[in-house]
């Protein structure tokens, strides 16, 4: 039978190890191997959070950090739906620039930065052939010591979940990061087991057509909207082509016949205003434009009336498996799939509230089985 002094040493033991776990987790500083391949080092606890992308501030504000964020880009600002709680944060860049002075004059204490800033970056990217990740922003930092920039990606579907799960070690939360994993992974795996084995239709999707029908801007296989429209169980149409945003001709969509046309489709709102509205008169322009185009009528997807336009914010960042669930029941209808619940949920996770009488894909699909 154990005595009392056994029970006291197997407490205190058990105590010890807790503790030393804790520590383990709590320890500075702490290094991490960011998404552009970078060794990054974190002094310290993280107290202060700039953010280059509306992606990384959902992602903070998942891992319940969006407190501790102090500076935002211009976009955030134009999005009050989507990030309340950051409507009066200080604005520091743009989606390509920071404001390096006023970040360091944020910071800075008689000329001295606590090493408790981060700098959360593209990973990736390039504009007019210049970069406007992280390999910019590294350089531009580099007077200011003491601040930490990371490049993560939340852009990319298939990075999204090592990202969050980078961003939990940087930050201390470990157990949210693997919380959302958890659920991101169990709604994509509903997804991919929902259009498992179904025939997979021939997918155009279009990113613009501002150069005209001569050079209409697509989503190669390598992108993250073609990564998701492969995962919803369609097969793009543009696969073969290796650029992750391929310029193709109209004629070369004639040839390749597709079965759904989705182009892509931004908003400063939450969604779109459901019908009648002046959104979906604006949305119902593009989409005539789309059909009207010459020889469109021989094409399966205009026959079918299976041309799309979707909301963009669901199709990247943390909320990307959103994007995925509404593209699986778009291109298979027979699926059981409910994208508006996991949409949903998804602003559970974010603490915000989600919109009444709001259209995702236009024109709508049945969002149940």
């Amino acid at each position: 039978m154990m005595n009392a002094n056994s029970s006291f040493l197997i407490s205190l033991v058990l105590c010890i190890v807790l503790t030393c776990s804790v520590s383990a987790m709590d320890a500075y500083p702490r290094t991490i191997t960011d998404s552009a391949g970078r060794t990054v080092t974190i002094q310290m606890p993280i107290e202060r959070i700039i953010v280059q992308s509306g992606y990384a501030a959902q992602a903070v504000t998942i891992l319940g950090d969006a407190d501790k964020i102090i500076g935002v880009i211009d976009t955030i600002h134009k999005r009050n739906e989507l990030y309340p709680n950051l409507k009066d944060t200080q604005v520091v860049g743009t989606w390509n620039t920071f404001d390096y002075e006023l970040i360091g004059q944020m910071v800075s204490e008689n000329d001295t930065i606590v090493p408790n800033v981060l700098v959360i970056c593209y990973s990736y990217g390039t504009s007019g052939g210049k970069s406007y990740a992280v390999d910019l922003h590294e350089k531009g930092f580099a007077p200011l010591k003491n601040i930490t920039v990371v490049g993560l990606d939340f852009s990319n579907s298939e990075n999204v979940t090592d990202s969050m799960t980078k961003l939990g070690a940087i930050l201390g939360k470990e157990e949210e990061a693997q919380s959302y994993v958890n659920w991101y992974e169990k709604r994509k795996l509903d997804a991919v087991n929902a259009v498992e084995g179904l025939s997979l239709p021939k997918v155009y999707i279009e990113s613009s057509s501002a150069g005209g029908l001569g050079a209409l801007t697509l989503y190669g296989a390598a992108s993250g909207f073609g990564e998701l429209v492969r995962l919803a169980g369609g097969f793009n149409v543009a696969k073969d082509l290796k650029d992750r945003f391929p310029k193709v001709t109209w004629e070369w969509v004639l040839t390749r016949n597709p079965d759904v046309m989705i182009r892509y489709q931004s908003a400063d709102t939450f969604g779109w205003q459901a019908e009648p509205s002046s959104d979906t008169v604006a949305l119902e322009k593009t989409r005539n434009e789309m059909m009207s185009r010459p020889g469109g009528d021989g094409v399966s997807a205009i026959k079918s009336n299976r041309v799309y336009l979707c909301y963009s914010e669901m199709l990247y960042g943390p909320g990307s498996v959103v994007g995925l669930t509404y593209l699986a029941k778009m291109l298979h209808p027979e699926a059981d799939l409910d994208p508006l619940s996991v949409y949903k949920e998804y602003t559970d996770l974010l603490g915000i509230e989600f919109p009444e009488k709001r259209t995702f894909v236009y024109p709508e699909i049945s969002t149940n089985a």
